[in-house]
């Protein structure tokens, strides 16, 4: 199976890719540390509903040439309701480019064609601008939102500097420890076939 955009291949994820994404340069991001926070309970954890619980899947994104890229993964897949959550991730050296809301297009097809989903949720930090913008081009919409301990978090004072001080009502201190917001989102196979045929329609108009 593979999938292709212009500038990426989306295949299925192998053992020899874990050893390749060790090998990713490191974020320096200031709140790279808490964009994958997770729930302190998970919706699917308890009760008859986890039995219906599939295991992770994943998949390798690669440049043209071959070069490992980054990852998309799916977790919490319910087989009942056709849906699962998104994971993404990319190497340092490839992020800001756009990659990864290109990649997720093809994915995205895949993902209500073949696969027969229905439904894709995922949650993202409100501070991590660029996945937040990248998924709303996408046609994600904001469903709540959940507050995530941040232990040892990032330095407040950065919320102080002209850069950084809109993502301020993200972020609250309590009792010495920080919370993060976090966005849940979704996407259902209508609405993206809406989303793609309004797309569709834009370029015709332009071209």
């Amino acid at each position: 199976m593979s999938i292709y955009t212009s500038r990426t291949v989306i295949r299925s994820w192998n053992r020899y890719d874990d050893e390749r994404s060790y090998r990713w340069p490191p974020y320096h991001d200031p709140f790279e540390a808490v964009w994958n926070l997770q729930r302190s309970v998970s919706p699917f954890s308890t009760g008859w509903f986890s039995d219906m619980i599939a295991a992770r899947r994943h998949w390798a994104v690669d440049s043209r040439s071959g070069d490992l890229m980054g990852r998309i993964s799916l977790r919490d897949i319910d087989n009942t309701l056709k849906q699962a959550r998104l994971g993404i991730t990319f190497s340092a050296s490839y992020v800001g480019r756009g990659l990864g809301t290109e990649a997720m297009h093809g994915f995205l097809d895949y993902f209500f064609g073949e696969l027969g989903f229905h439904i894709m949720v995922l949650d993202v930090a409100a501070i991590n601008e660029r996945a937040v913008r990248s998924y709303r081009s996408l046609g994600f919409v904001y469903v709540e939102s959940d507050w995530r301990n941040a232990y040892h978090g990032v330095d407040m004072r950065l919320f102080e500097s002209a850069p950084y001080a809109h993502l301020k009502p993200h972020v609250r201190v309590e009792r010495d420890t920080m919370w993060i917001e976090f966005f849940e989102m979704r996407l259902t196979r209508d609405m993206w076939i809406h989303h793609t045929s309004q797309s569709h329609q834009r370029e015709n108009n332009e071209s």
